[in-house]
């Protein structure tokens, strides 16, 4: 999933359905069909776990068994529904949201200075800089920040002298920018022109990655919740007799195969994307190498392992869950960033400009 989606112009495919009205509205629709099934499934399982198995609990088998799945039931539905309609309906973000350069309110520290300043205190700093960069004034994250003129405007640094990267330090391999051929424009660090995922009919960016992330966690808690609780009551009644077992609603039957098959299928995604939260990637960055380039005129570094952008577990997991504890796990937009400037790994990035100074250092004489 991307931070930012670039947004797209139009061109072959998309031109042609730009000039058809009827394909324009067959594809619309044909997009929300996986929507529609999805909330079709969703609303099937509650009059599955509802209507058929607690209410039968609680008018004549176990009402306080009945009462407490009940209490269960719900907040997990209206949690994942409702993170679902937020990744669906929030925009992801685009490349042109907000400028560069100027008040972006995207992170906590207060003063920035050149990035000069780094390179003529790199040895100070190096002692300092096994650590990543830490949120110290996490609530005074909307303070602005004016971007100091620099030659290549791709990093500033912080009061503490932590780099941030506010322009492209992700180049091609080349060493030139990264360029959207179908927007025409170029592409901001972590941004990539986007497919739209079809169970969202959205895509998935820096503004609705939260909410994306908490439905796959939701869901897969929904999903083991109504196969285990129904798991019970379906074995019993289907071992007590013959007829039973003809009689038994199928609907328990097909809750329980749906929802196991369902929760298996989320919990290694939810494993999965877990790992990308912690270590501050993309599904994308995590399968390709990364150039960089620190300053203008400079060496190209490239890796698949270094990752700039990486400030450790606990600053990774704030960044997109939020500052505070309490919303960490509901659906509300509270994550720290504008989606253009990015704090960076400092000990990554020394390492990085030491590398690139050393590929740079004249042969030392025999």
């Amino acid at each position: 999933e991307p931070r930012v989606m670039v947004q797209s112009e139009s061109s072959g495919i998309e031109k042609w359905l730009e000039e058809n009205k009827f394909a324009q509205f067959v594809f619309k629709i044909g997009n929300y069909i996986p929507v529609v099934f999805l909330i079709a499934l969703i609303s099937w399982s509650y009059y599955a776990f509802v209507i058929r198995l607690c209410l039968l609990y609680l008018l004549n088998v176990n009402p306080t068994q009945g009462v407490v799945y009940l209490i269960l039931y719900h907040p997990l539905l209206v949690l994942m529904v409702w993170s679902y309609l937020k990744a669906t309906l929030t925009l992801p973000g685009y490349s042109t949201d907000t400028p560069i350069a100027g008040s972006t309110g995207s992170h906590p520290s207060i003063s920035y200075h050149s990035v000069e300043h780094r390179r003529s205190n790199s040895a100070q700093n190096s002692i300092d800089s096994n650590s990543p960069i830490h949120y110290d004034d996490i609530e005074n994250r909307d303070s602005s920040f004016d971007v100091p003129a620099t030659k290549s405007n791709t990093i500033i640094l912080d009061e503490n002298g932590n780099p941030i990267s506010v322009g492209s330090i992700m180049v091609k391999q080349s060493g030139e920018k990264r360029y959207c051929q179908k927007c025409q424009q170029d592409k901001p660090d972590r941004t990539h022109h986007c497919r739209v995922c079809k169970k969202l009919n959205n895509c998935i960016g820096f503004r609705n990655h939260k909410y994306f992330y908490l439905f796959v966690v939701w869901g897969t808690v929904y999903c083991f919740f109504v196969t285990f609780a129904t798991l019970p009551p379906t074995i019993q009644y289907a071992q007590s007799s013959y007829e039973a077992i003809i009689n038994l609603d199928l609907n328990w039957s097909f809750l329980i195969l749906i929802g196991g098959i369902f929760g298996l299928c989320l919990i290694g995604f939810a494993v999965y994307h877990t790992t990308l939260l912690f270590s501050n990637q993309t599904t994308l960055e995590s399968l390709t190498k990364h150039n960089y380039k620190i300053k203008e005129g400079g060496d190209v570094t490239t890796s698949k392992y270094l990752n700039l952008f990486d400030i450790g577990k606990r600053a990774n997991f704030i960044q997109v869950m939020g500052p505070e504890w309490y919303f960490w796990f509901i659906p509300v937009g509270n994550s720290l960033g504008d989606g253009r400037s990015w704090p960076l790994n400092s000990y990554k990035y020394n390492t990085l400009c030491e590398s690139v100074e050393n590929l740079t250092k004249p042969p030392q004489p025999a």
